[in-house]
């Protein structure tokens, strides 16, 4: 009898995978280390997470980390797809789990309790390019298994929500929106030193060719001939693609060198933090004009930094910017251009955008993420 009433009053046992923080660098990190600090932080969590592997071991392992040869990739995705098929199911059953949360999109193929995946966008499908193929196809087989039985899928916008619900093909799988958590507040007015003594357009973000930055490389050279203000740079933070099939840096120089911008166009590669942050301080406009995006979390790191920001015309950007941001009618140059000339005419449309941006970010908060998050977990839990 003692035993029977101390399980019915324990609280829900939540498995969290972060086995791919071993080698995830963008999206997929950010949200899960924003996951793992809004549990850290919580002073009375409705659940009892199981953080797995543990954070501080992912942290100070650099064996899966930065440029690896051909030999490490493949031991990690044979150690990852074994953790998904095998390691991750006997996990459940030890912790005696009531849900399994996966926030780098692939589920367990069988779980003890519910399984959720966080998908958040639907790239493997509409960007089939950006994949090997046959690694593709073994991937999406297996995340088709894994929705089939006792699972549901979290996303990160609306927009996303459509698109995955168009592809996955999978009749009743329920699919929820929770916003991220971005942890992100308001910067202090401190300024470190300018890395450029003229005013700038900022990016930051890998050269992968979904990014668009050649069309922002040319909407520069129009904005420069409308205007005849040589003084304002253009500053694309950021490394090459992580894969040749999607890397776009040999096009984006291409394309600097054929429009002769050598001189106003600053790469300054990869950065550390705090000169990144030097760069985001005293940036003039930020722009983001990525065509494919499942939610777009350097929109809310500008906000941050009260820097106006322009985004592409697509419909996970414009969910997450709301009435804060500018955006084309359409994504060519010249229309980016006619948006970038918007604000460095206009000082009310600037200043207007950035105390826009600072309401729109407080939506974006840790505690709201994990509030909205464990209202699904309890809703399918038990």
């Amino acid at each position: 009898m003692k035993r029977s009433l101390k399980s019915k009053n324990r609280k829900k046992r939540i498995l969290v995978d972060i086995y791919y923080l071993h080698v995830a660098q963008t999206g997929i990190r950010t949200y899960t280390e924003a996951l793992i600090e809004s549990v850290q932080s919580a002073v009375d969590p409705q659940f009892e997470y199981i953080i797995s592997p543990s954070y501080a071991s992912i942290k100070s392992s650099t064996f899966f980390k930065g440029k690896t040869p051909k030999w490490k990739n493949l031991l990690y995705q044979l150690l990852y797809f074994l953790r998904k098929a095998v390691v991750l199911p006997i996990l459940t059953h030890w912790h005696r789990c009531d849900l399994v949360f996966s926030p780098d999109i692939l589920s367990p193929l069988w779980a003890r309790g519910v399984k959720i995946s966080v998908i958040h966008d639907a790239a493997f499908w509409e960007n089939p390019d950006h994949y090997n193929p046959r690694w593709r196809r073994y991937f999406l087989s297996l995340l088709d298994l894994s929705l089939r039985r006792n699972a549901q899928v979290v996303t990160i916008t609306e927009y996303s929500k459509k698109q995955l619900q168009k592809h996955l093909n999978i009749p009743r799988l329920p699919v929820h929106v929770v916003y991220p958590a971005t942890n992100l507040v308001a910067k202090s007015t401190f300024k470190s030193e300018r890395p450029l003594q003229s005013p700038y357009f900022l990016h930051v973000g890998v050269m992968e060719k979904r990014k668009n930055l050649v069309t922002l490389v040319r909407a520069y050279e129009h904005f420069l001939k409308e205007t005849g203000k040589t003084d304002v740079k253009l500053v694309l933070v950021g490394q090459r693609g992580p894969r040749k099939e999607l890397d776009d840096y040999d096009n984006v120089i291409h394309e600097i060198d054929r429009l002769r911008l050598r001189d106003q166009v600053i790469l300054p590669g990869f950065v550390s933090r705090e000169v990144l942050e030097s760069y985001y301080q005293h940036a003039f406009v930020y722009i983001f004009p990525s065509l494919n995006e499942g939610f777009g979390m350097p929109i809310l790191e500008a906000f941050s930094y009260k820097i106006p920001v322009i985004i592409s015309n697509q419909g996970a950007l414009r969910e997450v910017g709301g009435e804060a941001v500018l955006y084309p009618k359409d994504n060519s140059a010249k229309a980016f251009a006619k948006e970038m000339e918007k604000l460095v005419k206009g000082k009310e449309v600037r200043n207007s955008l950035v105390e826009r941006g600072e309401k729109r970010l407080k939506s974006f908060s840790g505690t709201q993420f994990l509030d909205k998050l464990e209202k699904v977990f309890s809703a399918e839990t038990w």
